[in-house]
C-alpha cells in the first residue's frame, strides 16, 4: 500500500450491524479498520477501472469512469 503524504479524513456512519461486520472483515484479513476501508476503496476502483484524473488537485480532484462495453 502506497504510503499516504497528503491526509485527509473519512467519517462513515453505519448501524451498529454493519460496524460489527467491517470489523470482523477487517479482523479475517489482518488489517485495521481503516487500513480495510482503504484496501475496499482502492480494490472496488480499480475493479470498476475507475482513476482520478492526474491533472486535477487538492479539492478540485475529478474522478472518471470509462464506460464498460456489455
Amino acid at each position: 500500500m502506497k504510503k499516504i503524504t497528503n491526509n485527509k479524513s473519512l467519517f462513515i456512519r453505519c448501524d451498529e450491524k454493519t460496524y460489527e461486520l467491517a470489523h470482523k472483515l477487517a479482523e479475517s484479513e489482518s488489517r485495521s479498520l481503516n487500513k480495510q476501508i482503504i484496501y475496499m476503496i482502492n480494490k472496488t476502483a480499480k475493479e470498476n477501472n475507475i482513476k482520478l484524473d492526474e491533472k486535477a488537485s487538492g479539492l478540485g480532484l475529478l474522478v472518471q469512469a470509462k464506460k464498460q462495453e456489455s
